[in-house]
């Protein structure tokens, strides 16, 4: 009868990790990017609407009903900080809140679960036990950490992507063309997640939203320094009169010298950081080698003068 209850909690810790990692083939009626979301209310749901089954809509309305539950009962400030960090992550269209949160709060108590029924009523090795101890508080900390890493990742490629944009965007301004233009062609030629930013930029700017406030929406989807900065000069710019080609210049160069500067810092933490590498695993062959012989010569006199 234990073994029911230990397979199904097994089940529910495999489900909600596919339905983490898998949400999109479950929305599949959904638009997969950002970009396609804006304008995806206006054609897409038609489509949608006409191709689709009773037994998907049911299917879908069940488990976004099932889903929907942890988020009323978690705090709405814990919500909207998931959601955040899920668009910075760029994985919001990927990754739904609810089933975020869902992994998060259940996967620890099932496989608490399992190890709770495995050591009163079953006898499993100490290892599996000792694997089971982790898995609890690793599931609880393992989404969080998911999208640290994918966050810290967007980040650096579109820190990287910047000042290429900044020099086609100025050279863009300079020949003539305007500002949306300009960043229409940055978009389209700048690929990774700074390319695709910049689209949905221009898609909100269509649909009606100010050029203000859709590049506070970059801001707050990407939480880069530097972007942010060029951000605050184009919209500081636009609000004086001040001319967009000759801050976009100062803007541009700055982000070169700041490009060189990252890289300099990080040259500069390479050899702090090959310190314990250098200590675990180089050192002690060297100790080998070098006393090695004199500890051999020793015990041999040793063993000698024990004669």
């Amino acid at each position: 009868m234990f073994y029911y209850f230990i397979l199904a909690a097994v089940f529910i810790a495999v489900f909600l990790t596919v339905l983490f990692f898998g949400i999109p083939s479950m929305l599949r009626n959904l638009p997969k990017k950002g970009l396609k979301r804006l304008s995806y209310y206006d054609t897409a749901i038609l489509a949608g609407e006409k191709q689709a089954t009773v037994l998907k809509k049911q299917g879908d309305s069940f488990f976004r009903k099932i889903l929907s539950v942890v988020r009323k009962i978690l705090p709405r400030n814990l919500v909207e900080s998931v959601k955040s960090r899920l668009e910075l992550a760029g994985i919001q269209d990927v990754v739904r809140i609810d089933v975020f949160l869902a992994v998060k709060f259940f996967l620890p108590f099932i496989f608490l679960f399992v190890l709770v029924f495995s050591v009163l009523f079953i006898k499993i090795p100490s290892i599996a036990k000792l694997i089971l101890v982790i898995l609890v508080p690793f599931s609880y900390i393992f989404p969080d950490y998911y999208l640290k890493s994918r966050t810290a990742k967007r980040q650096d490629e579109i820190r990287r992507s910047l000042p290429n944009a900044l020099d086609l965007l100025t050279i863009s301004v300079e020949a003539g063309l305007g500002f949306d233009q300009a960043l229409h062609k940055v978009s389209h030629n700048i690929k990774g997640p700074l390319g695709e930013e910049f689209k949905r930029t221009l898609k909100e700017m269509e649909i009606g939203v100010s050029r203000k406030e859709a590049l506070k929406n970059l801001s707050k989807r990407t939480d880069v320094s530097e972007l942010n900065t060029f951000i605050f000069s184009i919209i500081q710019a636009d609000i004086f009169g001040i001319s967009i080609g000759k801050v976009l210049r100062v803007q541009s160069s700055e982000m070169r010298v700041r490009r060189r500067q990252i890289a300099e810092e990080k040259g500069m933490k390479a050899p702090v950081k090959l310190v314990f590498p250098t200590i675990l695993f180089l050192f002690p062959a060297l100790m080998v080698i070098i006393l090695g012989p004199a500890v051999i010569r020793m015990w041999d006199t040793l063993q000698v003068i024990m004669k």
